[in-house]
């Protein structure tokens, strides 16, 4: 059993280190998956400045695109007079402007993308207005006045800084998409690194407490296995010891008779037969408490009561008082309760035999017991001889009856001594669960 014992110290202290290192990894764990979070939040908001770049650029280029149209509108005119081409070149002014908002909501942020905004904003103006200045010159003063205008060169000038404008914008923004495409591809590969080592520690932890928990089991079912193999041997032994006891209260008492029946003196014979009806009555106690190989708390006291008596009862002869018992209740009692008990009804009962009926006279003892609320009462009568005053009224007697009284004390109960006419009445009564100690 020691070594069970220090087994289980030893695995209770590897369960205490293996639960510390358990919950360190859980903190780290969840410091991991804060960590996770946060870049993942990153990530994205790197995903969403790359997917802003992409639309910073595809504004411009569709800005430089709607200028095109715009040119292409006012050719259109030029060349066939057709309103229908007036309308393309109001649809790509109005969408120009339109474009230029859009960028400089866009580039907010970006100082240097906001200088050059407000220099394409001014090229797009001049431009714009150069159209519309040709178109108008081309419907009030004649084509060859259109074309003299256009020739001068001014708008392919400022088509060709707009060009050039818009290309370094472009470039400006090439430069910030490769920087956030970058820092995005870092942070998605940081989290996918982060993400295996999350998945692989919880598996890792998953595993680890799956085999701990089996080693657990396996350590626990030998433990209980030894524990049952104890206990079994132990049971074994007890069985032997309270088969020895039982033979050595036997012995005792056989011995004790044995002595009696050899003895010249009646008084010395009368002593030891009575000292072996008190030891068979303590071994009628522990035969109840550990016969057949079980082992109880408690004693069914009024069987017990009702195999005392039978044992008390002398051998059957012609002058021999006859008994009655009334002994129904079921109460189970402790061994500090039962053998008291099984001691004062043993002396009772033999006091009634040996000295209530002296000389063959015929009479009847009666052996009672009831339980009234929380207390035990046993009655026992005879209608012999009686007791002398001196006894009955609590000054006197013989070792039994001192017995009886110093067994009443250690029960707390109380002993009451009643002079019938004829005979005499003994009234024990006790506490199912004894209280303060009381006098008999």
């Amino acid at each position: 059993m020691p070594m069970n014992t220090d087994a289980s110290l030893a695995r209770r202290t590897v369960r205490a280190r293996a639960a510390g290192l358990s919950a360190l990894l859980l903190g780290g764990l969840f410091i991991g998956f804060l960590l996770l979070v946060i870049v993942f939040l990153e990530y994205r908001r790197a995903i969403d400045w790359v997917d802003h770049t992409h639309e910073v650029i595809s504004t411009v280029e569709s800005l430089q695109s709607t200028l095109y149209d715009t040119e292409s509108g006012q050719r259109g005119y030029l060349l066939l007079a057709d309103p229908a081409h007036l309308a393309a070149y109001e649809e790509g002014r109005d969408r120009s402007r339109l474009l230029l908002d859009s960028i400089g909501s866009l580039t907010a942020d970006n100082p240097v993308q906001q200088d050059m905004l407000k220099a394409l904003r001014s090229l797009t103006a001049d431009r714009l207005h150069q159209i519309a200045e040709v178109l108008r010159q081309a419907t009030e003063a004649g084509l060859e006045q259109a074309l003299a205008t256009i020739r001068e060169g001014k708008g392919a000038s400022t088509m060709a800084e707009i060009r050039r404008l818009t290309a370094t914008m472009r470039a400006e923004e090439d430069m910030l998409l490769a920087r956030r495409s970058r820092h995005a591809t870092i942070l998605e590969l940081l989290m996918i690194a982060y993400g295996i080592i999350f998945v692989t520690v919880i598996g890792w932890l998953g595993y680890s407490t799956v085999r701990r928990l089996e080693r657990d089991y396996q350590a626990e079912r030998a433990e209980g296995e030894a524990l049952s193999a104890a206990l079994q041997e132990n049971r074994i032994l007890l069985d032997e010891v309270n088969h020895r006891v039982k033979n050595s209260l036997q012995i005792v008492a056989n011995l004790l008779r044995t002595q009696a029946m050899r003895h010249r003196s009646q008084e010395v014979r009368e002593e030891l037969l009575d000292s072996s009806s008190r030891v068979l009555a303590i071994a009628e106690v522990h035969r109840r408490l550990y016969g057949e190989g079980a082992v109880y708390d408690t004693v069914e006291l009024s069987d017990l009561i009702r195999s005392i008596a039978e044992n008390a009862i002398p051998p059957t002869g012609s002058g021999e008082p006859a008994m009655t018992m009334a002994v129904q209740s079921p109460l189970p009692a402790s061994v500090d309760t039962a053998v008291p008990v099984a001691l004062i009804v043993n002396e009772l009962l033999t006091n009634s035999y040996k000295h209530a009926f002296p000389d063959g006279r015929h009479g009847t003892v009666k052996l009672d017991m009831e339980v009234a609320g929380n207390e035990v009462r046993i009655d026992v009568a005879d209608d012999g001889i009686g007791l002398p005053e001196e006894v009955a009224s609590g000054g006197g007697g013989g070792f039994g009856l001192n017995t009886v009284r110093n067994l009443t004390r250690q029960l707390r109960g109380h002993l009451e001594i009643e002079r019938l006419t004829p005979g005499t009445r003994f009234l024990l009564t006790f506490p199912m669960k004894p209280g303060a100690p009381t006098q008999a």
